[in-house]
């Protein structure tokens, strides 16, 4: 069996630190980075704001149980898809039905099989990528179908104002204008120019990436086709 990825973080929630321990160690060993969480407060805090890509999640646990836990995560929308395995010590056939109502991925029963237990969570994990993969393909193809629109929407209007810059300028002498008049006439034709630069660019582009514009907002930047630029 493969080792994990060193990219691949799974929060483990048990309020049994010797549970939580024995986790932890198993998957550590398989090169899983770990987040540990002995309660349902400690696990929603770090749920939110370390984003892991699986929980293993303790049903019976004072407080807060592992069905308010799950609940409160498939709520959110920012841990709503991270799939979850319910820990649970026996073969509870209600408590298995209402974690899978309440959207939990899967579910294993202590004492677990190592094997079965690393199995099933790479399963779900592999099914997360793949998911996630399918929602930046569809995200990627939307913003490059919001482009074509607005690539026919700002064209036309702009080969007007060109047309339009173009008879205003030739039914001036070039004598009877001032410095600044000329300079205004200047800015408005590099205006032009540089939205019909960019209008290519993304006429031409063959990649898309995304990267951090503010703290809140991404910035998609574009990779043209070298041999379209060219």
């Amino acid at each position: 069996m493969s080792k994990g990825s060193s990219n691949d973080r799974i929060l483990i929630v048990d309020d049994n630190p010797l549970n939580l321990k024995m986790l932890d160690i198993i998957l550590k060993n398989e090169n899983y980075q770990t987040l540990k969480a002995e309660n349902g407060f400690k696990a929603l805090e770090l749920a939110r704001k370390e984003l892991p890509d699986l929980v293993f999640l303790d049903i019976m646990m004072p407080e807060m149980d592992g069905f308010e836990v799950c609940q409160k995560l498939k709520a959110d929308p920012e841990t709503a898809e991270i799939p979850i395995i319910f820990l649970t010590s026996k073969t509870d056939t209600d408590g298995i039905v209402h974690g899978f109502e309440l959207g939990a991925a899967d579910y294993v029963t202590r004492p677990f099989n190592r094997v079965e237990l690393l199995a099933r969570m790479r399963t779900h994990l592999a099914l997360k990528k793949s998911r996630d993969r399918v929602i930046e393909l569809e995200r990627r193809n939307s913003i490059l179908a919001m482009i074509t629109t607005a690539n026919h929407e700002i064209n036309q209007p702009l080969t007007v104002i060109k047309g339009n810059l173009f008879l205003l300028k030739e039914s001036f002498d070039p004598k009877d204008l001032t410095a600044e008049q000329k300079k205004i006439l200047t800015k408005i034709e590099n205006g032009v120019e540089k939205i019909q630069d960019i209008l290519i660019k993304f006429r031409n582009a063959e990649k898309i990436r995304f990267e951090q514009y503010s703290s809140d907002t991404q910035m998609v930047v574009f990779e043209e086709d070298e041999a379209k630029k060219n």
